[in-house]
């Protein structure tokens, strides 16, 4: 019994809403993994066809990631605030409960849940548990994809700008080497944290509800967390698993505190990481003074 899902089942929503939202997700999930793979190879073969004008590039690859993220944002909530029968708070747009995980912990246009005291601990415990091996399972599966690349004789050597991480085949290509780039990935991490919750926990999870009213959680999750994971199918693989799994995991959250707050939160920072597995861009000056252009540092 997850309260979250309960309430979203629970509405009852026009056969039009619910068409309408069906169509939103098959568009997301049918552009999404067109749209990235043809914007990953533009990049590359930018970088490719002039490296001085790399980090350029790259800027300009966020910059349109950026822009398509809010716009998707942007139109799903107009789309759920226009619909009848339902609004931000099925969207999971709310204040999350942390201190009563469990209890009333959603409250949506036309429905709310109350949940005995009983159930209350087990929801909540039941939720602790899942959120738990699900973290611990994106660990381990990116420690076996970071050791298995150390093993590999293709495996960027040190100081060839490679990152430990599921996908980083793609990924490193995409990671800044001026201040400036730096500037716009964290723009990206923070663009994707916010919109992509919106997307994929809270227009997903709401329209796998309504098509679903007696489903169980892990089915729900499961469902969305694939969607996510081919959102990624630029990453190879590897990528799409790790992706996916840690789609898992914000969608727990969001079931366990009724809101995409945590989620949201949490979504952006596992973005931001890879700045820290990235050597950081040093300025220096030449001998008459002038700074020079930033050069990452040697592994």
């Amino acid at each position: 019994m997850n309260p979250t899902l309960d309430a979203l089942q629970s509405l009852d929503v026009a056969p039009a809403t619910v068409a309408a939202l069906v169509l939103a997700v098959v568009v997301l999930g049918v552009t999404d993994p067109v749209l990235g793979r043809r914007d990953h190879r533009a990049l590359l073969a930018e970088l490719a066809a002039d490296p001085a004008g790399a980090e350029a590039a790259r800027v300009r690859f966020y910059r349109r990631w950026v822009r398509g993220g809010w716009l998707w944002a942007a139109a799903v909530v107009a789309l759920v605030t226009a619909l009848p029968d339902v609004g931000l708070a099925a969207l999971g747009l709310r204040a999350p409960d942390l201190a009563g995980l469990g209890t009333s912990v959603w409250r949506g246009t036309s429905s709310a849940v109350d949940v005995p005291p009983g159930d209350v601990l087990e929801t909540a415990a039941g939720m602790l548990v899942g959120l738990l091996l699900g973290t611990a399972v994106v660990v381990a599966v990116l420690r076996l994809v970071a050791r298995a690349r150390s093993r590999s004789a293709q495996a960027p050597r040190a100081g060839s700008g490679g990152i430990p991480l599921a996908g980083s085949a793609a990924l490193t290509p995409m990671l800044p080497t001026t201040p400036r780039g730096r500037r716009g990935w964290a723009a990206l991490s923070v663009t994707a944290g916010v919109t992509e919750e919106i997307t994929y926990r809270g227009l997903v999870l709401l329209t796998l509800a309504l098509l679903l009213p007696t489903a169980d959680p892990r089915v729900v999750v499961v469902i969305a967390a694939v969607l996510f994971g081919a959102a990624h199918a630029y990453q190879g693989w590897a990528g799409m698993l790790a992706t996916g799994l840690a789609g898992a995991v914000f969608a727990g959250l969001y079931l366990a505190t009724g809101s995409l707050v945590v989620p949201m939160g949490l979504h952006v920072l596992v973005d931001l990481r890879a700045l820290l597995l990235t050597p950081r861009p040093v300025r220096r000056r030449d001998t008459a003074g002038t700074v020079q252009p930033a050069q990452p540092v040697s592994a």
